[in-house]
């Protein structure tokens, strides 16, 4: 499997993903993640208590966080530095993406959720993504590189604790108690910037594996993460649970 992962920020694709992400690795698949900033602004509040950090620090430290989280996951990354709330809507970024998406060609997209009111950052970057996911399906997009069939596109974790008001609603999870210490490992490699991750997100896994339980009746079930489709399923049978 390819999965193709578009973060806001360097922590997104790991407090969001990083277990289903660490998953596809072990089985053999590969990942890449494509940073859209490194939230050098909005999402790195511990570097800037005692003494002001200038930007370009701040964005060093959050790449090198997110280059060791992406080793210990097994993916690879690319930063753009679009701007942590900066980047807006553009033609332009929208092709970059479409080009992203063409160059991996993956068997699947992970993207935050929108809209999300709490984050211009996590919104903007569903609205280009959702666009490219288009755009890098269309046969007469001006590209070098072939077209593809319009990718499965998931949504996962809006803005914890507030996922509710800003109507994420799963309709399907994911088991990662497998590779829950790989999760953790990679969350803690953001300490300096976020410290507050790993302790948020194994809360929140615990919370989605124990809705996870109650759906399934799988005691075993001890961390998870959830997912919003986009598109319908489609196979050869009704969608059961596959646990």
């Amino acid at each position: 499997m390819r999965l193709l992962v578009f973060s806001a920020h360097t922590a997104d694709f790991c407090s969001r993903s990083g277990g289903t992400i660490a998953k596809v690795v072990r089985a053999g698949g590969k990942v890449r993640a494509v940073l859209l900033s490194f939230g050098e602004r909005s999402e790195s509040g511990d570097l800037y208590r005692g003494a002001q950090p200038s930007l370009e620090e701040v964005k060093a430290i959050r790449r090198q966080e997110a280059q060791e989280a992406a080793q210990i996951l097994g993916a690879e990354l690319k930063f753009l530095d679009w701007g942590d709330l900066s980047f807006g809507y553009s033609p332009e970024r929208v092709k970059a993406l479409a080009e992203e998406i063409r160059a991996f060609r993956p068997d699947a997209i992970l993207t935050h959720h929108g809209p999300d009111p709490w984050s211009v950052d996590h919104d903007m970057t569903w609205q280009l993504v959702r666009r490219a996911n288009q755009v890098a399906s269309a046969p007469g997009f001006e590209s070098e590189r072939e077209r593809v069939r319009r990718v499965p596109l998931f949504l996962f974790e809006a803005t914890i604790p507030l996922g509710e008001m800003e109507g994420f609603n799963p309709d399907f999870y994911i088991d990662i108690t497998e590779v829950w210490d790989v999760k953790r490992r990679a969350l803690e490699a953001f300490r300096q910037a976020q410290s507050f991750l790993a302790k948020w997100y194994t809360h929140m896994a615990r919370h989605r594996a124990f809705q996870a339980r109650h759906l399934t009746g799988k005691a075993e079930i001890e961390y998870a993460e959830a997912f919003e489709r986009t598109t319908p399923w489609v196979g050869q049978s009704l969608p059961l649970h596959e646990l």
